[in-house]
């Protein structure tokens, strides 16, 4: 088991990674005396598949609360039903709220966490690689809006991130290579190392390990140490940077396009990771056509996310309503888009003042209509 700490003074907090620990959870709480009571924030399917294995390592079983699953419902009529649900169990702010599931779940559950009450303390319990890697860490809390994904929100970070790795040997394909968009992300924007770990195993990072348990076992540690490390790079940055006033929006790399791509969809057509991985392909190709970045190093960009099955091209959406929805990206400052670029493996840089007709002429190079 590893304990990666995040230092951020009176909130600093442990993101703990481990093996087949999600029944330890409990003693966890009881041990730091979190919550006079608890309630579970999760989906059916993953209420179905790991609440009984959460509940049962609590003396007193913790109220659940069930959302729908899927991006669309992570707004703010699902997160009144929550207060409701809150509420009519008598939470106060003494108890304790943990996330169980995606980053949906975790987005959700931390903003309500980050309102009822004005505030009550939570813990993130990421089900997915997506969500162990990212959106567990940092303390980033959402809502989607009609308009833009994340639109409303807050900073709030959580008491502790509680990584299961095992609990990734029952995603789907698809689930398994939206996270890896993200753990790429980090070689591009800071470890080079890692970069080219994860080419050397990209053959290996896939679910056809999971399917005895001889090549499980030896495919969980591989795990292990991607979402070690890939925790300890976000935590790195959070840490010198918590509210994203500068460091931090590195961590954006790929979802400024990738952001546009899920909004204009209606989050429908790609999964977070699918748009991301887009999304970094484009700003490599911005980044090459600003002369900031060698085209080798957007070839084996590429190259890695082809071999994870990740999506590379754009499937012939319109470039103009892309553009256009990229205007009212929380990433917008003073009515300039952000754009985090490669300058070389593990540096990138932040620019304001790329012109849309080289965004344009990337988009259209990627299959954009």
């Amino acid at each position: 088991m590893a304990k990666i700490k995040v230092e951020l003074k009176d909130r600093s907090y442990d993101i703990i990674v481990g093996c087949d620990n999600l029944s330890e959870l409990g003693e966890l709480v009881r041990s730091e005396k979190w919550g006079r009571d608890v309630f579970i924030i999760t989906d059916p399917l993953v209420n179905d598949l790991y609440g009984d294995l959460v509940r049962k390592g609590f003396k007193t079983k913790p109220k659940t609360l069930e959302v729908p699953r899927g991006e669309r419902f992570k707004n703010l009529r699902v997160a009144e039903k929550l207060y409701d649900g809150l509420a009519r169990y008598g939470a106060h702010r003494d108890s304790l709220i943990i996330s169980l599931g995606g980053g949906v779940i975790g987005d959700l559950a931390g903003f309500v966490a980050a309102t009822y009450m004005r505030g009550i303390d939570y813990i993130q319990v990421p089900t997915t690689l997506l969500s162990q890697v990212d959106a567990s860490i940092g303390g980033k809390t959402g809502v989607n809006h009609p308009k833009c994904k994340n639109m409303i929100g807050a900073f709030y970070q959580p008491k502790a991130v509680f990584i299961d790795v095992s609990l990734i040997a029952t995603l789907p394909a698809r689930e398994l290579r939206t996270g890896l968009a993200e753990v790429v992300k980090y070689g591009v924007i800071e470890d080079a190392d890692f970069f080219k770990f994860l080419e050397a195993n990209a053959h290996h990072l896939n679910t056809k390990a999971f399917e005895n348990e001889d090549t499980k076992r030896a495919a969980l540690k591989l795990w292990q140490t991607i979402v070690s490390e890939s925790a300890k790079i976000k935590a790195k940055v959070v840490e010198k940077d918590e509210r994203e006033a500068g460091l931090r929006m590195i961590l954006n790399f790929g979802h400024t396009v990738g952001h546009a791509i899920e909004s204009l969809t209606r989050y429908r057509a790609y999964n977070h990771g699918e748009a991301v991985s887009i999304g970094m392909v484009a700003a490599a190709r911005i980044a090459s056509r600003l002369r900031l970045l060698e085209t080798d190093v957007v070839d084996r960009l590429k190259a890695l996310l082809d071999k994870l099955g990740l999506p590379t091209e754009i499937d012939s959406l319109p470039v103009d309503k892309i553009v256009a929805a990229l205007s009212i990206d929380k990433k917008v400052i003073g009515g300039k888009v952000n754009f985090v670029l490669p300058e070389k493996l593990a540096k990138v840089v932040i620019k304001d003042d790329v012109s849309l007709s080289v965004v344009k002429q990337a988009l259209n190079e990627m299959g954009g209509q």
